[in-house]
């Protein structure tokens, strides 16, 4: 006998300790049955620019293909050199893309079949078609093209400068950039949660009701665009020299002492949150 009542008291542990538990937990509901309401939070932030970014190139001509990238090295050895000598440049480094080499035809040739082209795009029935000349290579190539990255930000006169008398071509100023981006981003985001927060408590109060928690984030967009400088009209005379500004009183100066100076800058944020309410 006493076997089967042990056997009862365990059965009837599990009903007692459900209707126990009945009590105290909360009343659950279906998904379907929860109501949420989805908001854009937008965060800003501005931060001063402390880089600057150049970029420019390397070419080199010679009918010795590797005469030609020795020089280019050369060009390439005596920036770095000078960028070393400017005074207070704290940040310095170079990004480099592949040596490109190619042979250069006549320009003789490539403007006679221009003309040859453009003759037989308009030939009629009396005329004669032209034929191409084939251009031969006159000499070979090698070229590279670079950016550059340097701080502080008013040392990026200086450093075009360098690049310039080095040897560099087509030397400009990309602009200007925030270092500290990713922790910059994230403290837009947490910004952009705030905004869309309080969004959601006006547009649930604004209804009677209360925002009780986050259902979901989604949707997270952090933008961030260097910008350029605006600077005065630039006109130089070739690789080798230093460029020079043309102020609006007329009177040149050197990229050196030219004051480049970046405003503020704006790091944003965008984030999509699904708030629960009730």
């Amino acid at each position: 006998m006493l076997p089967r009542l042990l056997w009862a008291s365990a059965l009837s542990l599990p009903i007692m300790l459900a209707a126990c538990q009945s009590d105290i937990e909360p009343e659950l509901i279906s998904e379907a049955e929860v109501k949420f309401v989805t908001v854009t939070g937008v965060g800003e932030i501005e931060a001063m620019p402390d880089r600057f970014v150049i970029s420019g190139a390397v070419i080199k001509q010679d009918e010795d293909l590797t005469k030609a990238m020795n020089d280019l090295a050369g060009v390439v050895n005596a920036a770095e050199a000078k960028l070393e000598n400017v005074d207070g440049l704290t940040v310095s480094g170079f990004n480099f893309a592949t040596v490109q080499t190619t042979g250069v035809k006549s320009p003789e040739c490539l403007h006679f079949n221009q003309e040859v082209d453009r003759f037989n795009a308009t030939l009629d029935d009396k005329e004669e078609f032209k034929t191409r000349k084939l251009c031969e290579d006159v000499t070979r190539q090698a070229s590279l093209s670079f950016t550059y990255t340097g701080a502080p930000v008013d040392k990026a006169g200086h450093a075009i400068s360098a690049l310039a008398e080095a040897g560099a071509v087509r030397v400009r100023l990309n602009g200007f950039k925030v270092s500290d981006i990713d922790n910059l981003e994230l403290e837009a985001a947490a910004r952009a949660i705030d905004n869309a927060r309080e969004k959601a408590d006006r547009l649930a109060e604004s209804g009677g009701a209360k925002i009780k928690g986050v259902k979901n984030l989604s949707a997270y967009q952090p933008t961030y665009q260097y910008g350029g400088a605006s600077a005065p009209q630039i006109s130089t005379s070739g690789a080798g020299e230093t460029s020079r500004i043309i102020e609006d009183d007329g009177a040149p100066q050197t990229v050196a002492a030219m004051n480049l100076k970046p405003g503020p800058q704006v790091i944003s944020a965008s984030i999509q949150l699904e708030f629960i309410y009730e």
